[in-house]
């Protein structure tokens, strides 16, 4: 394949069909005013941040790639169906990181330099 066809395969066929999905599905899980409410309402449900809500969703398309690639996948899904969602869900990661202000930053979360907090614990480790 061709840059060229690549470029056109994604241009006239999966990104219209990723949109499509895209604004379809967002809006059937959050509705119309957060696109992300749905991972933020999972994230507090569930306890965690809201991108380790998100990344349990991610899994189950990455998932379902990897039994395609063994040759284990048997969905009614065609694997187009979620090669595009696994896009539409970074997308979706892309838009959690801007809202935190985290989607240019080349660190995690924890700047280097406070102190390390033991898990469970509002107390530093020494």
């Amino acid at each position: 394949m061709t840059s060229q066809e690549l470029y056109k395969l994604i241009h006239e066929t999966i990104l219209p069909e990723s949109l499509a999905i895209m604004q379809t599905k967002g809006e059937a899980y959050s509705g119309r005013e957060d696109t992300l409410d749905n991972f933020k309402r999972c994230a507090k449900l569930a306890d965690v941040p809201i991108e380790k809500a998100w990344f349990v969703y991610f899994v189950k398309h990455f998932d379902a790639l990897n039994a395609f690639i063994r040759g284990d996948y048997c969905d009614s899904e065609p694997i187009k169906g979620r090669i595009i969602d696994m896009q539409n869900y970074l997308w979706l990661l892309a838009g959690i990181l801007h809202e935190q202000n985290r989607l240019e930053s080349t660190h995690d979360r924890q700047s280097d330099t406070q102190t390390p907090v033991k898990k469970g614990s509002n107390t530093p480790t020494s």
